[in-house]
């Protein structure tokens, strides 16, 4: 009895220590485990909403077959920012990185407007093929969210598009040339 009753406490003891091993990850942005499940869609199209409001909204026939979307608040793989980006938001992955869709995507991603100093407006980066950052032409704000069409999936982030002066000039000719 005395031998059973050792191998008994050594089982529960490990149990125990299985199911402590197993729990208490939390929901601290850290990092690190498994990511989050993503949103199956296909031919149909669908949206997948992310964290903080970043999200994809795609078409009816951009994807030919079902496909597992997710987006992820992290920057781990993506390119150092380009030097003097101000960036203007969290950094969000796309994936899977390097899909392609038939039709334009929408993308969207937060910004914190206590970050776009005036004369300037939020705008939209992505990574590229090349694994660069890009500027996404055509962008779309709407409250603390930027929006824009894209092909391709990758890294995005919220920027800061700095504004050129506006500059008038006039010019005043004073007398007639040979006058004295």
């Amino acid at each position: 009895m005395n031998a059973i009753s050792h191998i008994v406490r050594f089982a529960i003891a490990c149990f125990v220590l299985t199911l402590a091993a197993c729990g208490g990850g939390g929901d601290d942005g850290g990092g690190g485990g498994t990511p989050p499940a993503g949103t199956v869609v296909g031919a149909g199209g669908g949206t997948v909403v992310g964290p903080n409001g970043a999200k994809v909204v795609i078409p009816p026939g951009a994807l030919a077959t079902d496909t597992t979307i997710n987006i992820e608040e992290t920057s781990a793989g993506a390119p150092a920012l380009p030097t003097g980006f101000s960036a203007s938001g969290q950094m969000f992955a796309f994936t899977p990185h390097g899909a392609t869709f038939a039709v334009p995507v929408t993308m969207a991603v937060p910004f914190d407007p206590a970050l776009v100093p005036a004369g300037s407006r939020p705008t939209l980066y992505k990574t590229n093929a090349q694994n660069q950052w890009e500027q996404v032409a055509d962008v779309t704000v709407n409250g603390d969210s930027v929006s824009a069409q894209v092909t391709s999936f990758s890294f995005g982030t919220a920027g800061v598009e700095r504004l050129a002066p506006q500059r008038e000039w006039e010019f005043f000719v004073e007398g007639m040339i040979g006058d004295p």
